[in-house]
């Protein structure tokens, strides 16, 4: 399939290792050690994660197929569907009652057996709009921030309240950060973006400190296992350092880690890359960053490419894309190494969870496809200010 359709093999593969490698953790992370069970090694243990890598895999072929123009034309009514989805989740939680909670909050929508959560889809269509919102209104956000800023800043406001309603603070981050990539992209002022970036920082300050149990994270995080917080908010930060300390350079072995045996809350979700760091040791956590890191590079690279072409749209498209999984996974890295705050978001590709697997293998159908528009363009030069988009 890959030669019919002219894809970057080299793309290709990095996803496929990728999901290779997650399936093969979030199979670990549910498994408790050969001699405690003579079940252990049952397939019952990977869950519902190969159908959600199937599907996955299902929506990235049908996207690569979808001509970028009719995303480009669909952003807005894309965005509209994804505040109602949000919405529905908005008043789920507040009619449902206390039967509705999970650990406090409400985050996705019951499909049949399945569940969906719209803030994973959120963080693709805020990058669809952006980018077709800059290119609608380039002259808006080079001249004068008001203007270039109020429309979008109004929808961004609406956005962030609907998640913050769930709570869903790690989307907020991702969706906002992913807004203001795309914007200084496609032209946005240094000035203005710093403006916006202070302004959103500070909002994110301010609900961490009059919220009691992310304020309790926060001062944890400074010392996650001292006598005062190694039992309760920084329990997880913890025993999230131990497994890094266990795995050394080589680590444990895959199956044979500890960390995942009601040490470590969420092993096959946020916690993932601890697990990776135990059994896999310093080689397999540098092996996932290396290969993130190449994802991050290609997506830039087909961007700038799709730039040279005088197709902003679907540059800035393949480059917001690109920096939403680079946020999103920088966060659960930093989050599992104690470089940041404990908060729960996926490793995308490799944790387990449905929504954010389906989500991130759309995106790269959409990275395919900006990919495969590039090589059957032909390639043209845009220089400004003396440089090669």
């Amino acid at each position: 399939m890959a030669n019919n359709i002219n894809i970057d093999r080299s793309l290709y593969f990095t996803i496929l290792s990728l999901l290779v490698m997650g399936t093969v953790m979030v199979y670990s992370a549910r498994l408790p050690l050969p001699s405690d069970s003579e079940l252990s090694f049952d397939l019952y243990n990977l869950g519902m994660h190969p159908v959600h890598v199937l599907l996955g895999l299902l929506v990235m072929f049908i996207f690569l197929h979808i001509p970028i123009s009719i995303i480009e034309k669909g952003s807005g009514f894309f965005l509209l569907f994804g505040i109602l989805l949000l919405l529905i989740v908005f008043f789920k939680k507040v009619f449902g009652g206390s039967d509705v909670l999970v650990d406090g909050a409400v985050r996705s929508l019951n499909i049949s057996r399945f569940t969906f959560q719209p803030a994973e889809l959120m963080k693709l269509l805020i990058v669809i709009f952006s980018a077709g919102y800059a290119v609608r209104h380039k002259d808006r956000i080079t001249e004068d921030l008001v203007r270039g800023m109020g429309p979008i800043g109004l929808v961004l406001l609406l956005i962030v309240t609907l998640l913050m309603y769930q709570p869903d603070l790690g989307s907020v981050i991702i969706v906002c950060s992913s807004t203001i990539v795309v914007l200084f992209l496609g032209g946005m002022t240094i000035r203005a973006i710093a403006g916006v970036t202070c302004f959103l920082i500070s909002g994110v300050l301010l609900i961490i400190l009059f919220t009691q149990f992310r304020l309790n994270r926060l001062l944890a995080y400074l010392d996650p296992c001292s006598l005062e917080h190694s039992q309760n908010a920084g329990w997880q930060l913890c025993q999230a350092l131990v497994a890094f300390g266990n795995g050394g350079m080589f680590g444990t072995g895959i199956g044979l880690g500890s960390a995942k045996l009601g040490h470590l809350p969420l092993p096959h979700t946020d916690f993932i890359f601890s697990v990776i760091g135990e059994e896999l040791g310093f080689v397999g956590v540098f092996t996932v960053v290396i290969i993130f890191a190449f994802l991050i590079i290609k997506s830039i690279k087909i961007g700038r490419e799709a730039m040279a072409q005088d197709r902003l749209f679907s540059g800035l498209l393949a480059q917001g894309i690109g920096a939403s999984l680079c946020i999103q996974a920088l966060i659960h890295v930093g989050v599992n190494t104690g470089l940041l705050p404990t908060k729960g978001l996926t490793l995308p590709f490799i944790s387990y969870g449905g929504s954010s697997m389906l989500i991130v293998c759309l995106s790269m159908g959409i990275l395919f496809r900006i990919d495969i528009e590039n090589k059957s363009s032909p390639r043209k030069k845009n220089r400004i200010n003396g440089k090669v988009w």
